[in-house]
């Protein structure tokens, strides 16, 4: 039936039939914003518009599928930003015997405002990640922001409550070693944790430096060296990279032994390997890495994509809400 146009006294252009359905021109029902935020979630937008062709068999632009998706990122955020301002240290007695927590931090590509066809000088930003998981659980919970490392220390508590984190709970605390993630598991977790230095990020400095440590065989050279590490043998791989430091003065980057020297050396509480493997735990930073690819970069590194920092803000917080198998609580 066609639509008609009417004119009133009041009124020089009535519509009565999409007053009637509850519709207005350029409107978009809450299904089909779901649709379009699903596919603008995952896939670039130009591509999530060719797929709602493909599945639903109508045309839409790639602008509408972007408009729909940030607003719908907006209201994720806000959702989550609710939950972050609860205190995360409130526990429940008893939860999971061991929680795995390990944070780590990605570089997105940002612009600044302007047209879009202007050439916008660009800028990469460290994007924080945390994860927890409890132990033998397949469940991980993770929280992402751009914020500073207090911000990023409060998501990473929420993280692991959610996860399982109890007042008899051990926290099994992991990164690269870097000083931010070592002071936030300390703050936030406090007597509860123990840090370990993600075993592989310890094995490229061990690797980088086996050529001058041992040229004929480094690749042995460096399987000697983690075997000790597994073992508890700090000292003797201590030992053996002592005699090939580099003298002082030496640039840093020509100075494989002496750096990997100096990192063991500041971080010693954190290489307790034996202790990780006779209870069943990782010592590798497997679970952060794994979300860096499928929860952040999977959408916000694409090939040639660059993101307003507000809008990557959105879609990382868009992401995260999906991964957290929240999805369904942004539509109900």
């Amino acid at each position: 039936m066609p639509d008609r146009i009417w004119r009133s006294s009041t009124q020089s252009y009535l519509r009565p039939l999409p007053r009637r359905l509850g519709i207005a021109p350029r409107g978009r029902s809450v299904r089909l914003q779901r649709v379009l935020s699903d596919f603008g979630c995952e896939h670039s937008f130009a591509r999530a518009a060719q797929s709602v062709q493909e599945h639903y068999g109508f045309e839409i632009g790639a602008s509408a599928v972007r408009g729909t998706t940030l607003v719908q990122a907006q209201r994720a955020r806000a959702q989550m930003q609710e939950q972050y301002d609860q205190s995360f240290r409130v526990l429940p007695a008893v939860g999971a015997d061991q929680v795995v927590a390990q944070a780590d931090g990605t570089m997105i590509c940002t612009v600044e405002p302007g047209p879009r066809k202007a050439k916008r000088p660009r800028q990469w930003q460290e994007m924080r990640l945390v994860a927890a998981q409890a132990q033998d659980s397949c469940t991980t919970v993770y929280g992402a922001t751009f914020g500073s490392v207090a911000e990023t220390g409060q998501r990473w508590g929420h993280c692991t409550r959610q996860a399982g984190w109890g007042l008899n709970s051990q926290i099994h605390a992991m990164g690269d070693g870097a000083d931010w993630i070592r002071l936030q598991s300390r703050e936030v977790f406090g007597a509860q944790a123990t840090f370990l230095c993600d075993f592989f990020h310890v094995s490229e400095y061990l690797g980088e430096a086996a050529p001058r440590c041992r040229p004929p065989q480094p690749d042995a050279w460096r399987r000697t060296q983690q075997k000790r590490l597994r073992r508890g043998a700090v000292s003797r791989v201590m030992a053996a990279l002592e005699p090939h430091r580099e003298p002082v003065g030496t640039p840093e980057e020509e100075s494989p032994v002496r750096n990997a020297h100096r990192y063991l050396t500041n971080r010693l509480d954190c290489l307790d390997y034996p202790r990780a493997l006779r209870l069943g735990l990782p010592i590798g930073s497997g679970i952060i890495e794994s979300g860096h690819r499928h929860v952040l970069q999977a959408r916000l590194k694409k090939a040639g994509a660059a993101w307003l920092h507000d809008h990557a803000d959105r879609m990382a917080h868009l992401r995260v809400l999906r991964a957290n198998q929240l999805w369904l609580s942004l539509w109900n």
